[in-house]
């Protein structure tokens, strides 16, 4: 059994918008990424926060509006909740990866990286679509003890598909792509899509991962202890957080119509317009913020963040970029 090259696979109409490698391969919303290197071995760990909270889709980085979240599960039978360490996916996603990607694609393939290393694919790859996503929580790998990973909860056993070879799944990706429609996005949520999606952040880390916090993943149990979040602990992440969370629309629209930082200028305004339909975990996480956040903490933020120019450097003296470093401005000493 051959690979099928990726060009020989006809692309979703909603990975169409997705930057490609040096080969050609779409590079998906879950991975490491720069101008120079696609890892597609690399699950980033900042980049699952984003995709929980806005509720995108782990290979297209657009929304599940009221799709299936599809996900690889191990078990038989059936399943009225799952957790995995994956983010879910779109079934047209699933299907296309399961023709594309190499592990996917054969019995024989084995992962590379340094931790799986040799791990053989199972010779019957089984996808479930669930109806929703549960809850995001943060727990420490077994594979990597004292690194925490976020780990997706699902419910709603309601679809499902397996297969030995691609060859089996071809029809019904067929049938997948023929029913594909095109997904709501707002202006607002278009913004973060296209920042998030790009190959290029200009080397600040990933820059829709400070807007999730501040849209509420800020409140998630050990959020700040998850794989790379360690740049974004002890900032003001929070500040900004309990603004979205109980400062008024005014409020949330002056400071991001301030913002000089392109991510946080759009999230004020998905706050707003998902406001009494946020994604499940994110919801969760706000409730638990409600218990966290006095009900007068919601000034207006200010400080470096919002007042110098947009590529200075932080006056906290840490060399990191003022909308970065301190968005909230420094605390007063």
């Amino acid at each position: 059994m051959r690979h099928v090259p990726q060009n020989t696979v006809e692309l979703p109409r909603r990975m169409k918008h997705l930057a490609v490698d040096a080969r050609g391969y779409p590079v998906i919303a879950t991975v490491e990424r720069s101008p120079q290197k696609v890892d597609f071995g690399s699950i980033n760990e900042r980049r699952k926060l984003a995709l929980a909270t806005f509720d995108w889709c782990a290979v297209c980085g657009l929304p599940f509006a009221d799709e299936l979240r599809w996900q690889t599960v191990f078990q038989e039978g059936p399943l009225p909740t799952a957790v995995s360490g994956e983010a879910p996916v779109h079934e047209v996603c699933a299907l296309y990866a399961a023709q594309v990607c190499p592990y996917l694609f054969s019995p024989h393939s084995r992962l590379g990286d340094e931790f799986r290393k040799g791990a053989v694919r199972d010779a019957v790859v089984r996808f479930v679509g669930f109806e929703s996503t549960s809850a995001v929580t943060a727990h420490e790998s077994e594979l990597q003890p004292g690194v925490h990973t976020l780990h997706f909860e699902h419910q709603g056993h309601a679809d499902e598909f397996s297969y030995r070879s691609p060859d089996e799944i071809r029809e019904r990706f067929a049938d997948a792509l023929a029913r594909e429609q095109d997904l709501p996005v707002s202006d607002a949520e278009g913004v973060l899509i296209r920042l998030f999606n790009r190959l290029d952040d200009g080397d600040e880390g990933d820059v829709v991962t400070g807007a999730a916090l501040i849209a509420g993943a800020a409140f998630a149990k050990e959020v700040f202890k998850v794989q790379g979040m360690k740049a974004f602990a002890g900032k003001e992440y929070p500040t900004v957080a309990a603004l979205m969370l109980k400062g008024s629309a005014q409020e949330i629209l002056e400071f991001s119509r301030g913002s000089q930082d392109e991510a946080f200028g759009a999230v004020g305004p998905w706050v707003l317009e998902r406001a009494g339909g946020f994604p499940v975990p994110l919801q969760a996480w706000r409730a638990r913020g409600e218990s966290m956040v006095p009900r007068s903490a919601s000034p207006r933020p200010e400080g470096p963040g919002r007042s110098v120019a947009k590529n200075a450097a932080c006056p906290c003296g840490s060399g990191r970029k003022a909308r970065r470093c301190h968005p909230a401005g420094i605390p007063a000493s």
